[in-house]
């Protein structure tokens, strides 16, 4: 599988991030974080994905949320994993809330 890379837009790219990372179901998981002065913890029911490639952080299917429910988030995580396997490439999730 090649899935294609869009990278992150002016405006996203002069944000500053952070990655935690959690364990989920024997599963690495990375979160990307917007840092703010907030120190708010991610919220929403919607995930994007992405990956850093020599610093630079793009996005999975051009920066749209495909995944409504942890379950679908790990099942797509699981395969993008799978297309960096022996690479240097930080995969990542990205939660976003929808109204």
């Amino acid at each position: 599988m090649n899935l294609k890379t869009t990278p992150f837009t002016d405006y996203e790219s002069k944000k500053t991030y952070e990655i935690s990372s959690f364990t989920e179901l024997g599963m690495h998981i990375n979160i990307l974080n917007e840092t703010t002065q907030y120190q708010k913890n991610p919220s929403g029911n919607f995930y994007k994905f992405g990956v850093i490639i020599n610093d630079n952080f793009n996005w999975y299917f051009n920066g749209v949320s495909v995944a409504d429910s942890r379950e679908k988030m790990r099942e797509i995580y699981s395969a993008i994993l799978q297309v960096n396997l022996g690479t240097e490439n930080k995969p990542f999730i990205y939660k976003v809330k929808r109204l």
